[in-house]
């Protein structure tokens, strides 16, 4: 599939499909934004996530499960607690998402293309 194609460690393409309607709908809760907030200033668990955020441990899963699953945040390490359990420790996926409303037959690099020539067009590179 294109998708696929389209995507890489830094760069994921999306078309409209189901994986970008993951994306918008995890993107669009409002617990899931806080996550991501808060995983900017440090990798954390789902305990001290739950924490800081005041969430049960059962809506925190949920949403890191909706994040993992779009591709957002990854388990960096795992450590293991006193009492000998497997404690994730999340981190933000940094990459670009650029969502694509039309299924036309598109690469990647045509889309870069677009991008730059948007970037450049927009804002001043060479420090103007």
């Amino acid at each position: 599939m294109l998708e696929e194609d389209c995507s890489d460690k830094n760069l994921e393409i999306l078309f409209l499909s189901e994986d970008s309607r993951k994306l918008v709908q995890t993107l669009s809760n409002t617990n899931s934004l806080k996550i991501l907030k808060l995983l900017e200033t440090k990798d954390m668990s789902a305990g001290e996530l739950a924490e800081k955020l005041s969430l049960g441990l059962s809506t925190l899963k949920y949403n890191l499960d909706s994040l993992l699953d779009a591709g957002m945040i990854r388990v960096s390490d795992v450590k293991w607690s006193q009492r000998g359990r497997k404690i994730k420790i999340y981190e933000p996926v940094e990459k670009i998402i650029v969502l694509v409303p039309g299924c036309r037959d598109i690469c990647k690099e045509e889309i870069l293309g677009m991008f730059l020539k948007n970037t450049q067009e927009n804002f001043c590179i060479d420090g103007d």
